[in-house]
């Protein structure tokens, strides 16, 4: 039988929100003694006295294991698990060390140690998961919740109302894509979607076995690796209508790992890695995951895919190709959707309809043509980047050229170009140029980008 208990993870590094966290989330529960809480506690020096401060009273603890206390407050169950923020590893290395604490409560909770929750909480999101549980076998409650910002000497606590949807943004440096919050397209009911939020997730306590957070994964690819193995296990994505928590986004002038764990660092030996050494494992590993790329050297064991669903259907449902950059034209407009309900009739028709970051339709007069007949073998079409690297080139039979003509104005070729989005090499300029088997290259045409 249920007991509606939850597991609360919490990866806190040196943030002077925690405690008002732990408070707020604790007091405004339905059943504080429901809640078992896991913190990864990153700060300078484990003096848990913070904790009773707040009234926090002392469970458990042995001299056996000086980092580590059991604690009550209001009922809830504390676990916090301290370490030394020069010893940190990142994000999900910190999400991993609270998971250890799981003892099979029936929901999971993640979140961020910087958060205001509304008054029931915990009673109300289990009953909207619930209510998923009717359309969604394996439902995820997820999202980037409204900001809030905390209270100053001068100025009260200020709580945002806008509830939003995840969706694509664009691809990185190194071709992982990323996301950006927007409005839900209908505020009176849930949105189903591709992605969760790190900084908030809420499922079966099961999740945690299932897609237990990988201690390589530094920060950057954390929530689309995240997303990419729960749909393979069987999990889907919900963005709900309800505001259930909130979430302090700014954070400016806070300690962050990447200030800390620097090169300089390193060579003094007051931290193992630089942040830079662990970001560059984690990202080779969310581009093995994603099939950005393949290699022998990089092992995923049990933070792999799943196999309830496959890859290739997370792609579909998302939109978007990883291994190639490329997009569904949808994501690029104004309305972003969240996902793509239909399978595609093959994999070569969906992919021969999706566009890359970078896609332009380029308009040529045939009167800028000098020649145009039978006796070219090939045109060359090519995009360069302003110190004129070739970025992209493709040949087109005279047959294939032809069809290029413009459907509205027959003295017109219109070019469709389709361009991986690669931040070392920004398009700038497009030539068009025929080849002749006898005399070599005509007369080249260039247009700006």
């Amino acid at each position: 039988m249920m007991k509606n208990t939850i597991f609360i993870s919490i990866a806190s590094y040196r943030d002077s929100e925690l405690i008002p966290t732990l408070k707020n989330m604790v007091e405004h529960s339905a059943s504080p003694e429901k809640l078992f809480i896991s913190v990864c506690w990153q700060d300078e020096k484990p003096d848990f006295s913070v904790f009773t401060d707040m009234g926090a009273t002392e469970k458990e603890y042995s001299e056996n294991n000086p980092d580590v206390i059991r604690l009550s407050y209001l009922g809830a169950t504390l676990n916090i698990h301290f370490v030394q923020y020069y010893q940190a590893k990142g994000a999900c290395w910190a999400r991993h060390c609270c998971e250890q604490y799981y003892t099979d409560e029936d929901y999971f909770l993640q979140i961020d140690s910087h958060c205001r929750f509304i008054p029931d909480w915990d009673s109300e999101l289990i009953e909207y998961y619930l209510s998923l549980k009717n359309d969604f076998r394996k439902p995820i409650i997820s999202g980037y919740p409204p900001g809030y910002t905390p209270a100053t000497e001068d100025k009260e606590e200020e709580l945002h109302q806008a509830v939003a949807r995840m969706v694509f943004n664009h691809f990185n440096d190194i071709d992982i894509p990323s996301f950006i919050p927007v409005s839900l397209l209908d505020p009176e009911q849930h949105t189903r979607g591709c992605f969760l939020a790190g900084g908030f997730i809420f499922s079966a306590g099961q999740f945690v076995l299932d897609v237990p957070n990988d201690p390589q994964i530094f920060f950057l690819g954390e929530e689309i690796s995240m997303s990419a193995r729960a749909f393979t296990h069987g999990y889907d994505v919900i963005y709900p209508n309800k505001i259930f928590l909130y979430h302090f986004y700014t954070r400016t002038g806070c300690d962050r790992i990447w200030g800390d764990h620097t090169t300089e660092k390193k060579e003094k030996k007051v931290v193992e890695k630089s942040w830079v050494e662990r970001d560059k494992i984690s990202k080779g590993r969310v581009r093995q995951l994603l099939g950005i790329q393949e290699s022998d050297d990089i092992n995923l064991g049990i933070y792999c895919l799943g196999t309830e669903r496959t890859l290739e259907e997370y792609e579909y449902l998302t939109g978007i190709f990883f291994s190639e950059q490329l997009v569904d034209k949808a994501l690029l407009s104004n309305t972003k959707p969240t996902y793509f309900e239909h399978m595609p009739a093959s994999r070569d028709v969906w992919i021969s309809q999706l566009y890359s970051d970078y896609y332009k339709t380029v308009d040529i007069n045939k009167s800028e043509l000098t020649a145009n007949d039978d006796s070219i073998d090939y045109w060359s079409l090519g995009v360069f980047s302003e110190d004129n690297q070739l970025i992209a080139m493709q040949r087109l039979t005279t047959a294939e050229f032809a069809e290029q003509e413009s459907v509205n104005n027959k003295n017109i070729y219109q070019f469709e170009i389709k361009l991986k989005d690669k931040s070392h090499l920004i398009p700038k300029k497009l030539r068009l140029a025929p080849f002749f088997t006898d005399c070599g290259w005509g007369e080249t045409v260039e247009k700006v980008w």
